[in-house]
């Protein structure tokens, strides 16, 4: 396995991933960590393939890249160019918009934006990490463009429920989702996959009216001060940098994930691509109607 990136500057990665080959190898060191298996036969013994770092399985001759079954499948960007608007996209606040990443590159900006999507993909919470000790669950309202008639972009408002994990003076991680009509099914649906069952929750006062079934006054134990910053810096962010906010849990998303992983600095490269290699693949054709 390739040691960790210890600095996030950019002449660093760039003296790191100058070539296709680097990348590649990077990827199979993710990818195959221990030995190969082969997914067709379950055969562990291969040989190397036609092209660089394809692995040919000995029993059923099943071919498999690196890119295989990852979010890099069939990408036709250079890998090179790809690790470098990974970074670019991760170390910037704001996340480098499609833009930016096309006056880098030289790419089209609508690859750069598709490729976006992808990485904004990979940010959406695997469920290992939930929210634990004392929890606040506050439900706002998100500014949203939907098609109307005559396929007509119109403003429209959805439901986001916030889940917000104290710790000290402050909160440690934040999960947001988007659950368009409210319900009390949606509610504790959010509650079993994103909180710890040990955790104790505090609502605002309209989903512990939902939750109990009754009218009642919000449970005691929330910080509105805390909630309230949150909730605006949430809101800031995808506004600033989204505008019209066409794909909300995926803006959601991917405030959430830089949020949660403020302080892994170098790491968080590290994190991004095995999320990408792990995660299933996502065709650009799927993502242009979505």
């Amino acid at each position: 396995m390739i040691n960790n990136f210890k600095s996030l500057s950019l002449k660093a990665f760039q003296q790191r991933f100058t070539s296709t080959y680097q990348c590649i190898d990077y990827l199979v060191s993710i990818k195959w960590p221990g030995e190969f298996i082969c997914k067709q036969c379950y055969n562990n013994k291969y040989c190397k393939g036609k092209k660089y770092g394809d692995r040919q399985c000995t029993l059923c001759k099943k071919i498999e890249s690196p890119k295989a079954g990852t979010l890099f499948h069939s990408m036709k960007i250079p890998l090179e160019t790809a690790f470098y608007m990974l970074f670019l996209i991760v170390t910037d606040k704001k996340g480098c918009p499609s833009t930016h990443l096309a006056r880098q590159t030289g790419l089209q900006q609508k690859t750069c934006w598709l490729f976006r999507r992808k990485v904004m993909a990979a940010m959406e919470s695997d469920h290992q990490h939930l929210l634990e000790g004392e929890v606040d669950l506050v439900e706002i309202e998100l500014n949203v463009m939907k098609k109307g008639k005559n396929k007509t972009k119109e403003l429209s408002t959805v439901k986001v429920l916030i889940g917000i994990e104290k710790k000290g003076k402050g909160a440690s991680k934040t999960y947001a989702k988007v659950i368009g009509h409210p319900s009390k099914k949606k509610t504790q649906f959010f509650i079993e996959q994103k909180i710890d069952n040990q955790a104790r929750i505090c609502p605002d006062r309209t989903i512990y009216t939902r939750l109990k079934n009754c009218k009642s006054s919000e449970s005691e134990g929330r910080n509105k001060t805390l909630d309230q910053r949150i909730i605006r810096c949430m809101l800031n962010w995808v506004y600033d940098r989204h505008g019209y906010v066409t794909h909300a849990q995926e803006y959601l998303n991917e405030y959430c994930y830089r949020y949660n992983r403020h302080q892994m600095k170098a790491a968080i490269i590290e994190d991004i691509i095995r999320r990408m290699v792990f995660h299933k693949p996502r065709p650009y054709k799927l993502m242009k109607y979505s």
